[in-house]
């Protein structure tokens, strides 16, 4: 099976630097994908808004030292300090690739309802094109009211927009002379160069665990980005996602379910996600990477062992 991590882009691991880094070191380390996360504007706080996660992701998070350059845990949105840095995540998948050859880079999750579908087709097939087919879309409908008003996207709509929106994006992507007609987005006789060059476009998972986001899979997505899906109940969900999806007229195998997980996760754990149809990993570094120098390629060569290696033999 294969493993790609979420390292970088929030507080003090969102320098050009330690993106570039952590990249080649994931690279050589044998990790398969490097993820980014999203969110346009933050708050100091979000009176309107529930984070989705507030009672955690039903995993055990991993200890951290004293001296973590990012305190986190799955119980609260991770960037406490509304003033820490969170980069764009186009952006910094950009700077990754660059900087890396067989990488696939991805968002995980990006807020797909706030970003023009038109525009944002245009940046990812830029990037799929410049990276050779290396892009994924991780895309989900938000959960802060207050970035959506600041933003001027219609928080009620959202996953309708989210809809319509990758839609739009794959005509952009695969028409020769695109057209699109929804409630929301509309156009025809749009000629949108360049191309991805992976086939068929690029691949869009998508976030998030409620009814609504499994039907979103089912129906429209290539994959299925899961946070909070215990190991117990893994097998009864993903089953219950792939009848779902058949009754879409979709082949449930042909979709990529990544699962985020930490690095104590057990091995006994991760074979049970796979019996129960995921089909690959996604690490979530939890504070546990220096922010600079060769302490980077250390704990990197660490993963290799704990993480890299045993999942890669399942």
């Amino acid at each position: 099976m294969k493993i790609g991590i979420t390292c970088g882009g929030i507080g003090p691991y969102a320098s050009g630097s330690f993106i570039r880094a952590s990249a080649i070191a994931a690279e050589a380390a044998g990790f398969a994908h490097y993820w980014m996360p999203d969110h346009v504007v933050q708050f100091a706080s979000y009176p309107e808004s529930v984070y989705p996660y507030a009672e955690g992701s039903g995993q055990e998070v991993p200890e951290q030292a004293e001296g973590a350059p990012l305190k986190w845990d799955d119980h609260t949105y991770s960037n406490q300090d509304a003033a820490n840095p969170l980069i764009d995540p186009v952006i910094g998948m950009a700077w990754a690739a660059a900087a890396t050859s067989t990488l696939e880079l991805g968002t995980n999750i990006l807020v797909l309802p706030q970003r023009n579908p038109l525009v944002l087709a245009k940046e990812l097939a830029t990037l799929d094109s410049f990276a050779g087919g290396r892009v994924l879309l991780g895309v989900g409908v938000g959960w802060a009211k207050e970035e959506f008003d600041a933003t001027g996207a219609d928080f009620r709509t959202r996953g309708k927009r989210a809809d319509e929106a990758i839609g739009a994006m794959r005509a952009a992507w695969s028409q020769p002379v695109s057209q699109f007609s929804g409630q929301f987005d509309r156009f025809s006789g749009v000629y949108s160069y360049p191309k991805p060059s992976r086939p068929g476009g690029v691949p869009v998972l998508i976030g998030g665990e409620s009814k609504a986001a499994m039907r979103r899979v089912a129906t429209l997505g290539d994959g299925w980005l899961p946070f909070n899906l215990p190991v117990d109940q893994a097998a009864s969900v993903i089953a219950e996602m792939k009848q779902m999806t058949r009754e879409a007229g979709r082949d449930p195998e042909a979709l990529r379910i990544i699962k985020i997980i930490f690095s104590n996760a057990s091995l006994d754990d991760l074979k049970r996600y796979r019996d129960a149809g995921v089909t690959e990993f996604n690490l979530a570094s939890s504070g546990e990477i220096p922010a600079e120098g060769p302490g980077i390629d250390a704990k990197f060569a660490q993963f290799v062992e704990t993480i890299v290696m045993p999942v890669s033999v399942l």
